[in-house]
């Protein structure tokens, strides 16, 4: 038996090594491709009725092959009719009348390498250029996708081993004029065309192909004044442009306001309406001045911001002339005037549970409440935002005016309630806002806390990751009540008139209104006995910022302790901006009131 189980086991590996030279023999086939589907190439060649043309496009501009081969690709594929039409527009008879190069620039500017589908389609361009160099711009009319305004999409999200084909009615070509050639070929534009030669812009927006220009001037954007708006005005021509706005009378001077009027008209990048939409804010070639946007009942507006509490009407760009492309950049027009806005420093008292960030994300205006933000799971809206973005979520607590009395006070009765940490997974590390418009110049930062013993440290940042960042000095440690950090008695607070100079000294202030402050509607502070003397209301100096341009910023604060008890955080009421150079730092103080102030007493 052992015998006969023996021979099978012989005869078992010989069959084995018999299969195994057999296949040694046999020719290896390797797969070329990461998919069993056809490559773009292979895809237009098994539709020859629809592409014959493009395809002899491709093989005539040699380009056939990386079509062909692994990749991510999009093409927009125009039909055998587009390429017949697009033949005859350029006074020819057949694809042999066309240069290598040239069929290989229109194939280049056919495709995006990147995979894009409908999906990440936008009023606007595609994120990633044609390997011609330069973008695509879609958008929707009649419920159809269109590219560039010209070429509609027939056939969309056709899936290939090596990328997406859409296929188009119409082919695509490069734009044939530079931003300044667009605006000086239009009659509506003179006077705004004669400003760009004089102050030397007409030289920044010409571009030829073949030309070497820096990357950052590549692309640009326009928004032009079309004749039209400056004669409502008073100015007929550019004689009058010229007297109204040039005071040096050199509008080649950067200095001179002139220059700096056009210079205000132009971003650096090229810009769509939905990426100034996006955007919130362009930054012109005018040194430190910017644009601020805003999309409003679908209008785009340019420089319409709350300032001081007062709404300063912007101007609305003409969307049915906007989104012009050039082959340098994006042409808009806009239906007002708008020009650099002078503005003097002023203080600004940010409520922040009532930012219009925190306003937006929670759905409505949080006056009177406590507006709490834990570590849940859910991430909320961009400029208000937790870091790392997974571990945040909005809860409420009711907290009515009537009940203000019997609980702390906090100015017109909200406050902002963050749970920090600096390691654990489940809470966030810091937490990212943004300021209201602060004119450029230098300003004192105060945060303004209510004490809570168990709540975090805090190091704070202005504009963290950009060039003029900002890491000031002192540290909000919210623990602290007012007496406590600045070492200032609870006697000399409330008994000596020279208390605010004291505090002042070591970096802290009050900021809510005590017994005695003056209100002009004749309403009195009453706090409960122990914080008759404010010490639970502290305004801390965190340090003083360079805002080098007039914009809203970015505050991010830092978590560099552990809260002292797991469930406890940190209670934010406001924060001043006052200027660095007025004396003023103490009034007006706030109350829980929404929109009451308190002076210094009469």
């Amino acid at each position: 038996m052992k015998r006969f189980s023996n021979q099978y086991w012989i005869y078992g590996v010989l069959t084995i090594l018999v299969v195994f030279f057999m296949n040694a023999c046999q020719k290896v086939n390797y797969r070329e491709t990461t998919t069993d589907e056809v490559n773009i190439t292979g895809y237009l060649e098994n539709n020859k009725d629809q592409f014959s043309l493009f395809i002899d496009i491709l093989y005539r501009s040699k380009s056939a092959g990386f079509l062909g081969a692994y990749g991510t690709y999009t093409l927009f594929a125009p039909t055998n009719d587009a390429v017949n039409e697009w033949i005859k527009s350029n006074g020819k008879s057949s694809i042999t009348d066309f240069s290598e190069n040239e069929l290989l620039d229109i194939v280049k500017y056919h495709v995006v390498r990147d995979t894009v589908g409908t999906t990440r389609f936008t009023d606007g361009k595609i994120k990633s250029p044609t390997l011609f160099g330069e973008y695509l711009y879609t958008d929707v009319a009649n419920q159809t996708f269109r590219v560039n305004r010209t070429a509609s999409i027939t056939k969309s999200n056709i899936q290939t081993g090596n990328g997406v084909v859409h296929v188009i009615n119409k082919m695509l070509t490069p734009p044939a004029l530079s931003l300044a050639e667009i605006i000086d070929s239009d009659s509506r534009y003179s006077i705004f065309a004669q400003a760009l030669k004089e102050t030397g812009f007409y030289d920044t927006l010409y571009f030829k192909r073949g030309n070497v220009v820096p990357v950052e001037k590549r692309f640009q954007t326009v928004i032009v004044e079309s004749d039209s708006v400056l004669k409502a005005q008073g100015i007929n021509d550019y004689t009058a442009f010229k007297q109204k706005y040039s005071h040096l009378n050199n509008p080649k001077n950067p200095k001179d306001s002139l220059w700096l009027y056009m210079a205000y008209h132009i971003v650096n990048d090229g810009k769509f309406l939905e990426d100034i939409i996006q955007s919130m804010t362009l930054y012109t070639l005018a040194p430190k001045e910017i644009i601020s946007t805003k999309f409003e009942n679908s209008k785009v507006l340019l420089n319409e911001d709350v300032f001081n509490g007062v709404l300063e009407p912007g101007a609305e760009l003409n969307r049915s002339r906007s989104d012009v492309l050039a082959s340098n950049g994006v042409l808009h027009e806009s239906k007002q005037s708008f020009r650099i806005k002078v503005r003097a420093q002023v203080p600004v008292y940010f409520d922040i549970a009532s930012s219009p960030e925190l306003v937006s994300a929670l759905g409505g205006s949080y006056r009177n409440k406590r507006v709490s933000l834990i570590a849940n799971g859910l991430p909320i809206a961009n400029s208000f935002t937790f870091y790392p973005l997974n571990v945040s979520t909005i809860g409420t607590n009711s907290y009515g005016v009537s009940l203000i009395g019997d609980k702390r006070p906090y100015a017109n009765g909200d406050f902002l309630d963050l749970t920090l940490s600096t390691t654990s997974p489940n809470r966030p590390h810091s937490f990212e806002i943004k300021t209201p418009f602060l004119v450029k110049g230098r300003y004192k930062v105060w945060v303004c806390y209510v004490q809570n013993g168990n709540g975090a440290d805090l190091q704070v940042t202005f504009n963290p990751g950009k060039p003029d960042e900002q890491i000031l000095p002192n540290l909000v440690m919210v623990n602290q009540t007012l007496n406590g950090g600045s070492g200032v008695s609870t006697t000399v607070l409330r008994d000596d008139p020279n208390s605010d100079n004291l505090l002042l000294a070591q970096g802290y202030k009050r900021y809510y209104a005590t017994v005695g402050d003056y209100n002009p509607n004749g309403i009195t502070q009453g706090l409960r006995p122990k914080d008759g003397d404010g010490t639970l209301n502290v305004g801390r100096l965190a340090g003083t910022i360079n805002v080098e341009t007039t914009d809203r910023h970015t505050l991010r604060f830092y978590a560099i302790s552990e809260p002292r008890w797991q469930s406890n955080g940190v209670w934010l009421d406001m924060i001043h901006f006052i200027p660095a150079d007025d004396p003023e730092q103490y009034y007006p103080r706030f109350h829980h009131y929404p929109g009451e102030l308190f002076y210094r007493p009469q």
